[in-house]
């Protein structure tokens, strides 16, 4: 435990958290947030690949399998991203990444060819996207004092959601303007090469402002228990049941909304809309609010809107409501628990890169891990069950989130 405890020591002293700014330049946010935008975009085309899969004459389910091999490769690659950052540092750690999916997405056109090249284009998205979504925040925190890390992860998350939620709308317009999805997937992977351009001007652009060293990145089984024997494990555990809501809603969403007679498509639109509007909107008002207050708040709404998904028969006016609700306090609770996760770290002297990645991989075990649970749930007992089941998920989270009203201060480090 002595060994575990002295890999994860504190980063930097608080004289130099001290001086870490409050912002980002658009110089260097601009283009990371592009460069975020487009490969979660990239990301967001395997939610097309079920028709690609039909037009090259193969089965509809065949896209499930192809999207299961890069859910390996995520989780694979989540806990080594951190080692290969360590050595090459962050921001050319991203870039690769960037590349990586440059050629997932030329797999997948390349499919046209040799329908079995759609496989590796999965597994090279699984690598890709993951290795962006668990370093990316590391490259904010460095640089930025622990009251304005809310803030920025906020907007980081708007610019992945934006991305996400664009990518089926813009891969069916380049589809029909070019008349092909394989040349849709060949100009999604020339916008990755230059995404990776543009996080080439945004590293250089962060060079002369302040950061904290962070030596100690890579992801070991010691430095994941020494974390997890202190505060940091509540927000760990929050996400994951966050994340449980999220893909429970997400994934049976049809199964619920055909039993109440209702679109699913106008939730999903309603959800993307909104939480992509909020975290723009309200990022900057977030690190005014006590976090353990903010984080309460959020498990409120998130509850209420489960409450309104249950009672709710046939009316679509409040599939909306529920839907906006839903938007309001699960869309905003990544980045605040996040930055619960990372101060409360500092705090006590553990590692900050380190904590992080944790707290994503907990978040992708949620959101890989409960749709086998709540199928389940449905086939036995309907979706009423699943939903009574995350609403008690939610329960659990706010009394988590009541216990550290004591410990979680947004403004130290």
């Amino acid at each position: 435990m002595n060994t575990a405890r002295s890999s994860i020591l504190r980063i930097a002293p608080p004289a130099a958290a001290d001086r870490l700014a409050c912002r980002l330049p658009y110089r260097a946010s601009g283009p990371f947030l592009l460069a975020s935008s487009v490969i979660a975009a990239a990301y967001g085309t395997s939610f097309i690949l079920p028709e690609y899969m039909e037009i090259l004459g193969m089965e509809h389910d065949v896209a499930g399998s192809i999207i299961s091999s890069g859910m390996v490769t995520t989780l694979v690659c989540c806990c080594l991203a951190g080692r290969l950052a360590q050595r090459v540092g962050i921001m050319p750690t991203i870039a690769a990444a960037s590349i990586v999916m440059a050629l997932a997405m030329a797999a997948f056109a390349a499919a046209v060819v040799d329908k079995r090249i759609a496989y590796a284009g999965g597994m090279l998205v699984g690598v890709g996207w993951s290795v962006l979504f668990i370093l990316s925040p590391l490259q904010i925190i460095r640089h930025l004092h622990p009251t304005a890390r809310i803030q920025h992860l906020t907007i980081l998350s708007g610019a992945q959601m934006a991305g996400l939620g664009l990518a089926t709308p813009l891969g069916y317009l380049l589809a029909a303007y070019t008349g092909s999805m394989a040349i849709m997937y060949v100009l999604f992977a020339i916008a990755c090469v230059i995404a990776a351009i543009c996080l080439g001007v945004a590293r250089r652009a962060m060079l002369s402002m302040p950061s904290v060293s962070m030596p100690h990145i890579e992801v070991t089984l010691a430095t994941t228990v020494a974390l997890l024997r202190h505060a940091t494990a509540a927000p760990i555990v929050m996400i994951v049941v966050a994340a449980c809501i999220f893909s429970g809603l997400s994934t049976y969403q049809s199964a619920y909304a055909a039993s109440r007679q209702l679109n699913p498509d106008l939730f999903f639109l309603v959800f993307t809309l909104t939480s992509v509007a909020l975290r723009f909107s309200v990022a900057h008002l977030l690190d005014r609010v006590p976090v353990h207050r903010l984080a309460l708040t959020l498990f409120i709404a998130t509850g209420a809107s489960l409450a309104l998904l249950i009672v709710n028969t046939e009316d679509s006016l409040i599939y909306i409501l529920a839907a906006t609700i839903f938007a309001t306090g699960y869309g905003l609770s990544y980045s605040t628990l996040n930055g619960m996760a990372v101060n409360l770290a500092g705090e006590r002297g553990l590692s900050v890169p380190v904590t992080s990645q944790i707290f994503t991989l907990a978040y992708f075990l949620g959101l890989f891990g409960f749709p086998f649970l709540g199928g389940q749930l449905i086939r036995e007992f309907g979706p009423d069950a699943m939903l009574l089941t995350l609403l008690g998920g939610t329960a659990f989270n706010g009394v988590l989130a009541t216990t550290l009203r004591p410990k979680a201060r947004i403004g130290s480090l």
